[in-house]
């Protein structure tokens, strides 16, 4: 017969572990940024998808460095909360970067191509406010 302890102890943990399950993340973007460090225009697949279902998928030429080109995507970009995947391929590439935000916070994305690589940089915050 198991003691009282160790049957308060398992029902404790089932009960915890219930609880993190129901929890949800209501992760947002604020804004996304494209921007192209390499030496010729590329074409950035850029896709968004929120607690798994496609919300954002654009392709988007973005012009080299020294054309000083960067795309906003602020008001393309759907206002959807949850567990947030973000990914970033060069089109003609097997170059390509994704990110995923399970909090929530309010993400504020830079995405560079470098030349040679894709990195997704950014800042956070609690408020969407805080970016705009």
């Amino acid at each position: 017969m198991p003691s009282r302890r160790s049957v308060l102890t398992t029902a404790t943990l089932v009960g915890l572990s219930g609880c993190s399950a129901l929890s949800t993340a209501s992760a947002r973007l604020a804004a996304v940024r494209l921007t192209n460090t390499g030496s010729v225009t590329r074409e950035f697949e850029f896709t968004v998808t929120v607690d798994r279902k496609m919300v954002y998928e654009e392709t988007h030429a973005v012009r080299a460095a020294e054309d000083g080109a960067t795309v906003e995507l602020d008001d393309a970009l759907p206002d959807r909360q949850g567990t947030i995947t973000i990914k970033t391929a060069i089109a003609g590439t097997d170059i390509s970067q994704e990110t995923a935000f399970d909090d929530d916070n309010c993400y504020d994305v830079l995405v560079e191509y470098t030349g040679d690589n894709v990195v997704h940089w950014q800042s956070w915050h609690s408020d969407c406010d805080t970016f705009h």
